[in-house]
């Protein structure tokens, strides 16, 4: 009986433990895909599917992006950020086009505005070129970014993308 009680117990210890792992309390981490029917972009211009990845980190997340554009050419960038609204760095690669993404944009400084939105500034050489605002719906599933800027003119932009929870 004991040795049972005692295997009962490594078991069921070893399944808290499994479950304890990977779970997360930002509701942000995760697979996303962009729903191109659903976002809008006043530029006009939207990738032909695009894929965010958030990983929790610390006080903060590690978020990744990869756009295949329209003529089928790849663009990445990445960041790793905690909610304490301090400029980290900004890295990318492939087209050209990732950097007008996000206007040109070299860091980003993020923080928290409620349990499931967090609001960025994305800055070139220290001034804020793009804001933007992430909001995760209430069930988690979809992930909302507004993002305000300024085009090559001066006159604003508002992208609106929208990204589904895989």
């Amino acid at each position: 009986m004991k040795a049972s009680s005692k295997i009962l117990r490594l078991a069921l210890g070893a399944t808290l433990i499994a479950c304890g792992m990977g779970a997360s309390d930002n509701p942000a981490v995760g697979t996303w895909k962009l729903d191109l029917a659903a976002s809008k972009s006043s530029t006009g211009s939207l990738p032909k599917s695009a894929t965010r990845t958030v990983q929790e980190q610390g006080n903060g997340i590690t978020v990744s992006y990869e756009f295949v554009e329209s003529d089928g050419s790849i663009a990445k960038y990445s960041y790793a950020a905690s909610f304490d609204d301090h400029d980290v760095p900004i890295s990318g690669s492939g087209a050209s086009n990732w950097q007008n993404r996000i206007d040109g944009a070299d860091m980003i400084a993020m923080r928290r505005e409620g349990s499931n939105t967090f609001a960025e500034a994305l800055k070139k050489s220290g001034n804020v070129v793009m804001t933007a605002r992430t909001v995760v719906s209430k069930k988690g599933a979809v992930t909302t970014i507004t993002m305000n800027g300024a085009d090559a003119k001066g006159q604003p932009t508002k992208d609106v993308l929208v990204w589904d929870k895989q």
